[in-house]
């Protein structure tokens, strides 16, 4: 009996199956590779929007006539309700480094907003247009961080016809405090 096309099917038939193996394995390692950066925009996306959320939520707030207390209460309430706590918890776990340092910077950013308006400062206060502008800008940062982690170009403000991501140069609110 010849041996030769035995053998010789036997290592065809392993080097099919190598090559199969090696073609799953890296198709599997292409759709891991997709799904996290699915998973990074949602959370990205949740945070960015839980930001948006409790900031509208806050300046209602502030927009109200309920005394401190209960400006104190309504102020954690809609910070809570916006799921800014669950978003960041996201963000701070599976967040890259630069995502989790500019998505802090823009949690801090609104909790200042939240405590200027706890302590009653209203929309139209040096103390609250001090505190949104900041968070304004910290949260664009944290927007350009996400672009670039997503391989996105960077925008500038004059990209969005704007001259500033804080708006402070423009905010009528700033002027009109100012005396302009």
């Amino acid at each position: 009996m010849e041996w030769m096309p035995i053998v010789g099917a036997i290592c065809g038939g392993a080097i099919a199956l190598a090559s199969a193996v090696t073609t799953e394995v890296q198709h599997n390692r292409a759709e891991r590779r997709r799904n996290r950066e699915r998973e990074r925009v949602d959370y990205c996306l949740d945070f960015a929007v839980a930001l948006d959320s409790a900031h509208s939520a806050l300046r209602a707030v502030a927009q109200g006539d309920e005394d401190a207390s209960h400006r104190l209460r309504s102020a954690n309430r809609v910070v809570h309700e916006a799921n800014v706590f669950a978003a960041r918890e996201r963000l701070l776990v599976a967040g890259t480094k630069e995502i989790v340092k500019t998505g802090e910077r823009a949690y801090h950013g609104l909790i200042v907003v939240r405590n200027t308006i706890r302590s009653g400062a209203s929309l139209s206060s040096e103390e609250y247009h001090r505190a949104y502008h900041e968070f304004a800008e910290v949260t664009w940062r944290f927007r350009m961080a996400v672009r670039t982690d997503l391989d996105h170009a960077r925008l500038e403000p004059a990209d969005l016809e704007r001259r500033s991501w804080s708006e402070r140069e423009d905010c009528r609110g700033c002027l009109d405090l100012a005396g302009r």
